[in-house]
């Protein structure tokens, strides 16, 4: 009598676990769905602008798609509170970091836009006043090819200004930061400064 007791208890404990179990499956779900519907919208910006800790979240993302596959709801609810914190403050720092970088890059646009024209106009003067023969040191082909870099430096600096929009304000500064670069290793090869 005691031993089928036991074996009814077992039995009932076994069959309140089940039903605890199947009691979070749906919390779990919905846990870890808010959870990734959040990443959906806001990953994008968190990995670019906080990798790191995109990639410390998105493990803990994967861990909770593990323990949802094992069927370990009760993990799952457990820990999604922690994940869902950890990815608020991260869409939040990663708008914050968006906005400065986003002065950042407005403060080189302005830099951009003032020195660019002065630095053209000094390469456009030397390679005028060479009327086509190289600079001492340098051969023709070398000349060419200097030429022919220059130009293209120079025209991207110039696409980039006339197509400038919001929506490819980054791209655009970038693209000027190229140009800039490009231009002043040659005025520093030709020994040219800005006029």
């Amino acid at each position: 009598m005691l031993a089928r007791q036991s074996v009814l208890a077992l039995f009932a404990a076994a069959l309140l676990g089940l039903a605890g179990c199947a009691s979070q499956k749906e919390p779990a779900e919905q846990a870890l769905a808010a959870i990734e519907k959040t990443l959906e919208g806001s990953g994008a910006q968190v990995q670019k602008y906080l990798p790191e800790r995109h990639q410390e979240i998105e493990a803990r993302v994967t861990a909770l798609r593990e323990a949802l596959v094992r069927e370990d709801y009760g993990r799952v609810v457990k820990d999604a509170p922690q994940v869902t914190d950890l990815l608020r403050r991260a869409v939040a720092d990663s708008a914050i970091r968006r906005a400065q970088a986003r002065v950042e890059l407005e403060a080189e646009w302005a830099e951009l836009v003032k020195s660019m024209p002065a630095m053209i106009r000094a390469m456009d003067r030397k390679i005028a006043v060479q009327g086509g023969r190289p600079p001492a040191g340098m051969d023709q082909a070398g000349w060419k090819a200097m030429i022919s870099s220059y130009d293209a430096a120079r025209d991207a600096w110039g696409r980039s200004a006339a197509e400038m929009t919001n929506a490819n304000f980054e791209d655009t500064v970038l693209a000027g930061r190229d140009a800039r670069a490009k231009i002043g290793a040659m005025m520093e090869t030709l020994g040219v400064k800005p006029s």
